[in-house]
């Protein structure tokens, strides 16, 4: 599960599928679909027949900026660190779950490493988008759950970190 910040509301989003033209998720417990267009590197809606074009660019901040139908967002998507900190009171089991499912491109670490606060543990892809595990403080890898080319699930626990000291 991932989790956005728009305009200061937070929303948890569970992907569900991504069929064709067709994109269905869980948001805050919800079914949500969407029926989108790709023509070669640009996206479209698809609303009552008519295809709205979509704009986003996402920065190293993990902010997307979005523009749809006249209207412009600021879309931040939580590290698994902020995750982390929001729902422990920034304290850290040290299980690391995906922010979102995927595919491994790249075990960055295996069992038994020593990493440090921040580190790439793990390089994923989700919706045609690169995205970095971090380790959310510095400590031991004490499981690693995950090969390259794997497809993974939010929820699972792909990695496990044991503090350090």
């Amino acid at each position: 599960m991932a989790i956005y910040v728009i305009d200061g509301k937070e929303y948890n989003v569970e992907q569900k599928k991504f069929l064709g033209d067709k994109v269905s998720a869980l948001v805050n417990g919800k079914e949500v679909s969407l029926n989108i267009f790709k023509d070669r590197d640009k996206f479209f809606l698809i609303k009552e027949g008519i295809l709205i074009p979509v704009f986003f660019a996402k920065d190293e901040s993990h902010n997307l900026y979005l523009h749809v139908a006249g209207e412009s967002f600021k879309i931040h998507q939580k590290t698994v660190e902020e995750q982390a900190g929001s729902h422990m009171g920034g304290e850290s089991s040290g299980e690391i779950e995906p922010p979102m499912p995927g595919k491994v491109l790249k075990v960055m670490v295996k069992e038994g490493d020593i990493v440090d606060e921040n580190q790439v543990l793990v390089l994923m892809e989700s919706m045609k988008l690169q995205v970095e595990v971090k380790a959310p403080f510095s400590g031991k890898v004490a499981q690693l759950n995950v090969k390259e080319g794997q497809t993974i699930n939010a929820g699972e626990i792909i990695v496990k970190i044991e503090k350090s000291g």
